[in-house]
């Protein structure tokens, strides 16, 4: 962990890395999956979604009604379910707050003049107003949404194209994240990253090479 803090550049994954969103979004999923089939069963949903996290919200949902056995029923109906997720999260979004010792390590590294982005699956049109009420937007350097940007972790292109407007080398870099799709994305990008599990504390303490 401590070599990180030799890199000059810190790229971060904003749900269930510095913001607690596991369960209010996997309560959404349910509430909004059973709004369209209430015979489905809601804590199944949230299981689900605990297996799968990490995934872009689009393809969250539609790997639920997968394994739902639901595709057939209600894949037509995933514009409208995305619609009802995005209302639900904008009138919940004091739901979503940091965990404990994120500010610090913000304020640390601001203060060491370090580069702070943010590279997430989650819609800018929700990540805007979660880092506004969370009062961290004003630490990010650039926050870049791939889903919006048409790149969905874990394809890197958005956080190549993100080292490659910064004109330094990737060996600068390093990602925090907290699934295996951030683990993959990172990989991909042949950038160094740590994943960690604030919800086990069961973390890789070390740095994980590209």
């Amino acid at each position: 962990m401590a070599k990180g803090l030799f890199k000059n550049y810190f790229v971060f994954d904003l749900d269930d890395t510095l913001v607690d969103g596991r369960q209010f979004c996997g309560e959404t999923i349910a509430q909004v999956i059973t709004t369209f089939e209430p015979k489905a069963d809601f804590q199944q949903i949230i299981k689900v979604h605990e297996e799968i996290h990490g995934l872009a919200i689009v393809d969250l949902y539609k790997q639920t009604l997968i394994e739902l056995k639901l595709e057939k029923t209600l894949d037509h109906k995933i514009d409208e379910m995305l619609a009802l997720d995005k209302k639900i999260q904008i009138e919940n979004i004091s739901k979503l707050n940091m965990f404990e010792g994120v500010i610090d390590i913000l304020d640390f590294l601001k203060n060491g003049n370090k580069k702070i982005y943010m590279c997430t699956n989650r819609y800018k049109s929700l990540l805007i107003p979660a880092l506004k009420h969370n009062g961290i937007l004003e630490y990010f350097d650039k926050i870049v949404s791939c889903i919006d940007e048409g790149h969905k972790k874990p394809d890197p292109t958005c956080l190549l194209d993100l080292i490659k407007e910064s004109g330094v080398e990737k060996g600068d870099y390093i990602y925090f994240g907290d699934s295996e799709v951030d683990s993959q994305f990172a990989k991909n990008a042949g950038v160094e990253h740590i994943i960690f599990d604030q919800y086990s504390f069961a973390a890789h303490q070390d740095i994980i090479p590209p």
